[in-house]
Parts: structure tokens; C-alpha cells; sequence
């Protein structure tokens, strides 16, 4: 346990005596056996540099108020999380070193609308807890749910997280959100803003200005219950799974995609290269046991007995039959003028079972983890995702870099790409290593911060990344001297003046840690 920069252990255990009497004793964690449950379970050997002084976990937007009260008192950052299971990109650790851990995994409120297809989730609000409750109340409604689906709906999609169904931008679904500022004052964005509201989670815009974008993924404010959209159960869908078996063909691919995307006949796709499907399936030391990335030989041995392509492509087509059979036709013309793909189509009409392989297609949740053995010991994986353009020959020459880049650091390139825009991929590429292995935590980490860096060479920025890794991308925004940061800093300053909500969450620091405080603090 670290106490929070500035506090001595007698005036930090007075402020966890002041947030017990808030909360309760039992949801005031500073003992170090219980603390360890919010340590990142990825850590790349950084674990020591994120460590939390504590956590709080209210249970109601008046205790919250009054836990920020005593926050903004003492000087206390909180770094706020849903559940904590941002996995890959830091858990529940927070990015300053003493902070307290804002755990908001008790507000579990869910309520549902069948008619107008859309619900209100409080941030503890998993997506099989949504899921359950839509079954329990026999609502013919659809989550979008991402892999494995006990993360909280609310926080992904403030995130940005992604999913596999036509509703797979969480963050676009997202209609209306309640959001605590520091100062304890509540605001309702968009038609929320007005009082009794009858359009609240129907309608995006409002009056005036939206603030909704301020909340995602940024720190000016704790977001305690959103309106999220859902999707109405389909008459029929089909699963949709193609195989490509040259490494160059994801030009093809692509660009045979495209038009479908853009045409809204292929809803979202994703597409994994051969290690992203080994990976889940088998272990490297079943196919190679030398030293360093697999040579081509043993990576094209494995494809042909695994009987997997180079590049495999998923999505699923829905609506009405007739719709969906049309939708059929397009796809694999598309696809038929790329030599040896192979299809394997699955359908489904409503009220079917469908197959494991297949329910996150249909928005079904697994609780299942990632498999993390590939190279053995006690797997873990951090993310360096960029965004890159919907072009066979723009993500081919990306995945070549990337590929001699993971190579050079000794690791096998994983990589997946993910399409819930129509014009660009969000490129996934897992740096898995086994966590008790010093040797291999430090090339991760020296292997994340060579990803982002030629990222930024190709001008492509990060979505998403590591807690390690935040001030890193957000250096990579840098038009106009970084005009954006330096607005985001203002907008800090403006909502949370004390700088005590999440220090350091997507590079944005308060201004006493903005030069050397913030090193200092960590």
C-alpha cells in the first residue's frame, strides 16, 4: 500500500474513519491482502508503480457525493472504476501511485424498456447480469456484449469497447448519461437535462451543446448511470466465417469488405490472423521450441494441421430471412474473386439454440478468459490498439511492421482487427508473456512503447491503452503544439479544480502534477 502524496499515515487513517461513516466498515478496504484484489492482473512487472492506498466502494449517488466531499477535503485522488476488469489495460490499478480505488461495482440499478429497445445501467452492471435480467423478464431484446462478458456494460462502453453484433459500438449506443463532478453536483446530458424527461434515452441531441463526449473515456467526472440502446431480437441471422490462406490476402480481404461496410450489408466484422486462433486453441511449445518468433515454416505446419487460415474472418447477417439470404448473395460474390477462401455459413432463426462458437454473434455472454498459455507459465497479455484505414494495402503494410516489430522482440505477432465503423479497423494485437518472467516483462513493455511509436510514424493513434502507456499515446496527439490536451487540461482545471478524480487517465493530469509532480507522485 502506498498513502496518497501529502498525507501521513495518521491523517490517511483519519480519512478512512470519515469514509466509513459513510459507507460502512466493511466497504472501506485498506488492508493490503484485500487491496491485492484490485492489483492488474497483466502487470508487465509494473505492479509496484500503480499502487492504490486504499478503496471505497459506495452504494448510492448520495454516498458518492459525500465520499467526493471527503476526498476534496483531504486531497485525496479516487480513481473511479466500474467493476475493475479492464484486463490488458491496467484492471483496476490506477495510474497515481496512492490513490484510492472508487469502486463502483455496488450500483447495480438496471431497468429495461422492450417497447422502445433500450435500457438504464448503473456502472455495476455486468453483461451477464443485463443478460440475465433481460431473460428473466422475457424481453426480446439483444445485449452486445464483449470477450469474456463479465465486465461492466457501463464502463466498457465508456471505453470505447467494442462487440460483435450491428450494435458492437458500445460507445455509439450509449443515449444519455448521469454524471457526478467533483464538487458533488449531478448533471443529466442531452434531453436528460430537463426535468421528468420523456426522451432521455431515445433521443442523442438536446438543446444547446452535447456533453456526452466529455465523459469517455476522460476524468472530469464520474459517470453514475447511462441509457445504452439495445438491439431488437432478429427474426434470423447467420453466422459467417471465411478463411484465407495466404498471408497477403488480407488485401483482398479488405477491400472486398469495404463496400459491404460502407453499404451497412455487413454489419460489423472482425478478422484474426492464425496466432489469434492458435492462441485460444493450442501452445506454442506443441508447434516450436526455439528461441525467439516462430519461423514461417512452423507458423504455415501449424495453419495445415490446424486447418485454420492465415486470416479468418467472422460476422453475422441478420434481419428477416429473405433480407439475410440477399445479404448471403453479396457477401460471397464479394469474396469469390479471392483464390481459395473457404465459407462456412451457419443460420439461425429466432428462439434457436445457438452453437458456443456463435453466441457472441447473437450477444450472448461468456464468462470464459482469454487463454493466455500460449507461451506458458502465468499468462498475461497487454493491448496496443491504433486505428487504421479500411484499405487492404494500408493494413497489410501495418501488419508487416508490427510483425517484424514483435518478432525483433521476440515474440509471435497476434493480431486481430475489429470494424464497428465502416471505414476503419481497430487493430488489437496482444503482446502475450508469461507475468513471472522478468526477462520477457521488460521486452512487453519495450515492445508496447516500439508499437505505438511507429504507429505514430504511419499516422495512426492509439483508441485505447495501457494505464503505463497513457501519457505515451496521448504525447502521440500533438497538432498545433497540443492545442487538444492543452484544451483538455483547461476543461480539467474547470470541472475538477482539486484535481482529485483519476489523475492521469488518458495522459490528463491536474495542474500540481503536470511537470515534475506527477513523476514524483508515481
Amino acid at each position: 500500500m502506498r498513502l496518497p502524496t501529502g498525507l501521513d499515515q495518521a491523517k490517511f487513517d483519519t480519512v478512512c474513519t470519515a469514509l466509513r461513516k459513510i459507507v460502512g466498515e466493511n466497504w472501506v478496504v485498506t488492508a493490503e491482502d484485500r487491496l491485492s484484489a484490485y492489483d492488474d492482473p497483466y502487470s508487465p512487472g509494473l505492479s509496484s508503480d500503480f499502487l492504490p492506498s486504499g478503496a471505497i466502494s459506495p452504494a448510492n449517488i448520495d454516498e458518492l457525493k459525500s465520499i467526493l466531499r471527503t476526498a476534496t477535503q483531504y486531497g485525496v485522488p479516487v480513481w473511479s472504476i466500474s467493476i475493475g476488469r479492464n484486463y490488458a489495460y491496467g484492471g483496476a490499478a490506477p495510474c497515481l501511485s496512492g490513490s484510492m480505488i472508487l469502486d463502483l461495482n455496488r450500483m447495480q440499478a438496471i431497468e429495461a424498456n422492450e417497447e422502445l429497445a433500450y435500457a438504464f445501467v448503473e456502472p455495476g452492471v455486468t453483461y451477464v447480469t443485463l443478460y440475465k435480467y433481460l431473460q428473466d423478464k422475457r424481453q426480446k431484446l439483444w445485449i452486445d456484449c464483449t470477450d469474456p462478458g463479465w465486465g461492466s456494460v457501463l464502463g466498457n462502453a465508456l471505453e470505447r469497447g467494442v462487440g460483435y453484433t450491428p450494435f458492437g459500438d458500445h460507445a455509439a449506443q450509449l443515449c444519455g448519461l448521469e454524471v457526478m463532478l467533483a464538487n458533488g453536483e449531478v448533471i443529466r446530458t442531452g434531453m436528460g437535462a430537463m426535468e421528468a424527461s420523456r426522451t432521455w434515452p431515445l433521443y442523442k441531441g438536446a438543446f444547446g451543446p452535447s456533453l456526452d463526449g466529455l465523459f469517455l473515456q476522460s476524468n472530469f467526472g464520474v459517470v453514475t448511470k447511462a441509457g445504452i440502446w439495445l438491439m431488437p431480437e432478429p427474426e434470423s441471422f447467420s453466422a459467417v466465417e471465411l478463411t484465407f490462406p495466404r498471408e497477403d490476402d488480407i488485401v483482398g480481404a479488405v477491400d472486398a469488405l469495404r463496400p459491404l461496410r460502407l453499404d451497412g450489408t455487413v454489419p460489423t466484422a472482425t478478422i484474426a490472423n492464425w496466432m489469434r486462433i492458435a492462441a485460444a486453441n493450442t501452445t506454442r511449445a506443441e508447434w516450436y521450441d526455439g528461441k525467439g518468433a516462430m519461423p514461417r515454416e512452423a507458423i504455415e505446419k501449424l495453419i495445415g494441421k490446424m486447418g485454420i487460415g492465415h486470416w479468418n474472418m467472422r460476422f453475422g447477417l441478420y434481419g428477416r430471412p429473405k433480407v439475410v439470404a440477399e445479404n448471403l448473395k453479396a457477401v460471397q460474390k464479394a469474396f469469390a474473386k479471392i483464390e481459395r477462401v473457404d465459407f462456412a455459413i451457419t443460420g439461425y432463426h429466432k428462439g434457436e439454440t445457438v452453437r458456443p462458437e456463435h453466441r457472441s454473434l447473437a450477444g450472448i455472454p461468456s464468462v470464459e478468459l482469454m487463454p493466455l498459455n500460449w507461451l506458458g507459465g502465468a499468462g498475461a497479455h497487454i493491448e496496443c490498439p491504433p486505428v487504421v484505414p479500411m484499405v487492404g494495402k494500408e493494413v497489410f503494410e501495418l501488419y508487416r511492421r508490427r510483425s517484424e516489430l514483435f518478432n525483433t522482440h521476440g515474440f509471435d505477432h497476434y493480431c486481430g482487427l475489429t470494424t464497428t465503423s465502416p471505414r476503419s479497423f481497430i487493430n488489437t494485437g496482444s503482446i502475450i508473456f508469461d507475468r513471472n518472467d522478468f526477462a520477457q516483462c521488460k521486452q512487453a513493455r519495450e515492445l508496447g512503447a516500439a508499437l505505438i511509436e511507429d504507429a505514430k510514424v504511419m499516422g495512426l493513434g492509439g483508441y485505447r491503452g495501457h494505464i503505463s502507456e497513457m501519457d505515451l499515446i496521448a504525447r502521440q496527439f500533438a497538432f498545433n503544439d497540443h492545442a487538444s490536451m492543452r484544451v483538455n487540461e483547461q476543461l480539467k482545471d474547470c470541472l475538477d479544480p482539486e484535481g482529485i478524480l483519476s489523475p492521469g487517465k488518458q495522459g490528463i493530469w491536474p495542474k500540481r502534477l503536470r511537470e515534475s509532480g506527477k513523476d514524483e507522485a508515481k
